[in-house]
């Protein structure tokens, strides 16, 4: 029997920043950049997490959610630990990362551009959009629509990412 992957030993062959309009309409990307707006307490502010509540997504975009909390440290590079992984991203990648950092999960030499996307997605306070093709055990490689969604407490300063990494098509 085969080792399982880890995650860090996944190479995104590919990946394009895109503007939200170059996803289809009826995503989980759309629908979770509508409530990500939806939420925001005031023009110029950004939401956080006491502004989400997971009742008020659209089932069809929350198995494909991941949240993530922003972990500062003096001198260090960002990193993030997942606080939760929807079942979607779990079937996906065939692992569920809650509580892990990103930086374990997906290491800076490997997959770059995962953490790199986080990284600007903080560093601008707004969302950002991707397009990618990843390897996956189970159907070889699959193309997947990515948004990050800067969250933050005090409204400004970016603590969390509400994230959604779904399969294109959606299976």
């Amino acid at each position: 029997m085969a080792a399982a992957k880890k995650y860090s030993e996944f190479h995104l062959l590919s990946a394009d920043s895109v503007e939200i309009d170059s996803i289809p309409a009826g995503s989980p990307v759309r629908l979770l950049h509508d409530y990500w707006q939806s939420i925001a307490p005031a023009p110029g502010l950004l939401p956080g997490r006491q502004h989400l509540d997971p009742l008020d997504i659209d089932p069809q975009a929350m198995p494909w959610i991941f949240l993530m909390d922003v972990i500062r440290a003096d001198g260090a590079p960002l990193d993030y630990r997942y606080r939760l992984v929807g079942t979607g991203n779990v079937d996906l990648v065939g692992r569920d990362a809650t509580g892990e950092l990103a930086s374990v999960v997906f290491n800076r030499v490997d997959a770059p551009f995962v953490l790199d996307t986080f990284d600007l997605t903080v560093a601008r306070a707004t969302p950002t959009y991707w397009i990618a093709t990843v390897p996956q055990d189970k159907i070889g490689m699959v193309t997947i629509h990515r948004g990050l969604f800067p969250m933050a407490r005090d409204g400004r300063t970016v603590d969390m990412l509400l994230c959604t990494a779904v399969p294109r098509p959606l299976a």
